[in-house]
């Protein structure tokens, strides 16, 4: 690869720009490991939500652009054909607003392209490292809904929140 590498991995996402900063990336993806391996960015785009709607972004836009920090595969994410799921970190990241990046015809969420062909010119990427995850003192209720538990699983596995059941025994 050269010096000037633009390749990103492009993600449609219905994840929040919050949750992606949280999570210092965007997870639960069946994607090309050596394709990701090859890229330098990740490129966040829309993919309508009711839990994302108040953020304003329009649909198949890209809103974020990360610097690729790590590949992971998540645990126990092997579907039935035997594809891994993963999750991308990045280390900084650059808001954006460039519309109709995302194209209709794509089926999987995940496609690889560089900045240039998606219209992102990357000296004008104001980049900033992601912010500390806010750390919780003990007693300071902390803890997790079934909400946001459904959520996170859903997540993870690649399914809606209404999908996953969640049991307590007790």
């Amino acid at each position: 690869m050269t010096k000037t590498n633009d390749a990103a991995a492009v993600v449609f996402t219905s994840e929040t720009r919050k949750e992606i900063l949280q999570q210092g990336g965007s997870r639960g993806w069946v994607l090309s490991k050596k394709s990701v391996e090859q890229c330098d960015y990740l490129v966040c785009c829309r993919r309508q939500d009711w839990n994302n709607k108040a953020e304003g972004i329009p649909a198949r836009a890209a809103f974020l652009v990360g610097r690729i920090s790590t590949l992971t595969e998540i645990d126990d994410s092997v579907n039935s054909r035997g594809q891994a799921r993963f999750r991308i970190g990045i280390s900084e990241f650059a808001d954006v607003l460039v519309a109709d990046i995302w194209r209709k015809e794509l089926r999987n969420p995940v496609a690889y392209a560089s900045l240039t062909e998606l219209g992102i010119v990357h000296r004008k990427l104001k980049f900033q490292p992601i912010p500390d995850a806010p750390i919780a003192s003990p007693g300071e209720g902390a803890g997790l809904t079934i909400a946001d538990a459904k959520k996170g699983l859903a997540a993870t596995f690649g399914v809606r929140p209404e999908d996953v059941e969640i049991t307590i025994k007790g």
